[in-house]
């Protein structure tokens, strides 16, 4: 069983940088998600772009895969969503309220919650390509230097959801736990 699926297109640059996790990983096109041939996964990742339909085919898929994302995250699974590189977007396919305004920028990180998903970025700056609004459920963990909230987590269910905006790829730290902070579980 991979633990890590990835939904999209196979890139060079993910999988190098999974192949540095050492975790196992497979990339799963948008419209095979809810497929019951697909196995377990730990930890599902969007990458940045899925709303945008210049960069993804994915935001389709995410709308038409609703209800196997809840049970996803309901049975203990963590799904990592990078930002949609849209001017705004509305996660109506996710089962927690959450808002996206798009907003690229060079800034600061401040920590406002201590949570292992801080290893999603090894930096004290990073850029960004918006900000979140999260809804009930949400806990902010790192905000820009205008306290806008640049990643967020929220709990359902057994799983989290790992919502942000960092336009950054995620450290081999942060896969690792996420990997083993997951249950494996269909998506």
């Amino acid at each position: 069983m991979p633990d890590i699926a990835i939904i999209g297109e196979k890139t060079f640059l993910f999988e190098k940088l999974l192949d540095e996790s050492g975790r196992e990983h497979t990339f799963v096109k948008p419209e095979v998600l809810g497929s019951p041939f697909l196995p377990q996964f730990r930890m599902a990742m969007i990458p940045t772009g899925f709303a945008n339909p210049q960069y993804s085919k994915t935001l389709a898929a995410l709308k038409a895969s609703k209800s196997k994302i809840a049970e996803f995250l309901e049975r203990g699974g963590i799904l990592t969503i990078f930002g949609p590189l849209v001017p705004e977007h509305d996660y109506e396919w996710l089962p927690l309220p959450l808002k996206y305004i798009g907003e690229y920028e060079s800034t600061d990180l401040v920590a406002i919650s201590e949570h292992r998903c801080t290893a999603l970025v090894d930096a004290k700056e990073a850029e960004c390509d918006g900000y979140l609004s999260p809804g009930e459920g949400f806990e902010t963990i790192l905000t820009d230097s205008k306290g806008r909230p640049v990643l967020v987590v929220g709990k359902y269910g057994r799983g989290k959801i790992v919502a942000t905006t960092i336009h950054e790829f995620p450290s081999a730290e942060y896969l690792c736990w996420a990997a083993e902070e997951g249950e494996p579980a269909k998506i």
